[in-house]
């Protein structure tokens, strides 16, 4: 008697031939799990196996290093220009005449703003205590080419900037004064 099981048919099916050819011709690759001895039965290696060791290096995550002190200064008065266009060059001065950071015109010196800053502002003090006007807060200079004016900038600097003669006034001082309290946080 003949088996006709599905798998003796489609064996015997002459289109499946070339199918079955196919399948021998190419390699098949499988993972095959090797069986494990107990650990009793395993033979003892002749020659213990030499572990080498490397040592392993960890190099920690690299963490962006803040900015200096002098560089977030330069950037304070960079953006103190750039959002007030009426502002044509500022300069962050220790109280002492020595310019910290400035953002100046080709011509103009940075030492001498500071001197001249530091010279207003002491002036500017002893004339508001000696006329019973408090603490100095900022010091006004029109000229027929512009202004000048000196805001201080936390205990230990002054902001000098210089702006058009047809500057918005009232937008130049909001600004210095918002420019002037970051400058003093990040003076300290």
């Amino acid at each position: 008697m003949v088996d006709k099981s599905i798998g003796d048919y489609f064996i015997s099916d002459p289109d499946d031939a070339s199918f079955e050819d196919d399948l021998l011709a190419a390699p098949v690759i499988a993972a095959v799990p090797q069986p494990v001895a107990p650990a009793a039965e395993a033979p003892a290696p002749a020659v213990p196996p030499r572990v080498v060791t490397q040592p392993v290096r960890v190099v920690p995550a690299a963490v962006p290093a803040a900015p200096s002190r002098k560089t977030r200064l330069a950037e304070a008065l960079g953006a103190l220009m750039r959002e007030d266009s009426d502002i044509q060059a500022a300069a962050l001065v220790s109280l002492d005449g020595f310019t910290m950071a400035s953002a100046l015109p080709a011509g103009i010196e940075p030492d001498r703003v500071g001197a001249m800053s530091a010279a207003i502002l002491g002036l500017g003090e002893r004339a508001a205590t000696e006329l019973g006007r408090g603490h100095l807060s900022q010091v006004f200079i029109e000229g027929e080419n512009g202004y000048v004016v000196l805001v201080a900038a936390g205990d230990h600097a002054v902001l000098t900037a210089m702006a058009s003669a047809d500057a918005k006034l009232g937008l130049v001082l909001y600004d210095m004064k918002t420019s002037a309290d970051d400058i003093g946080a990040i003076l300290g």
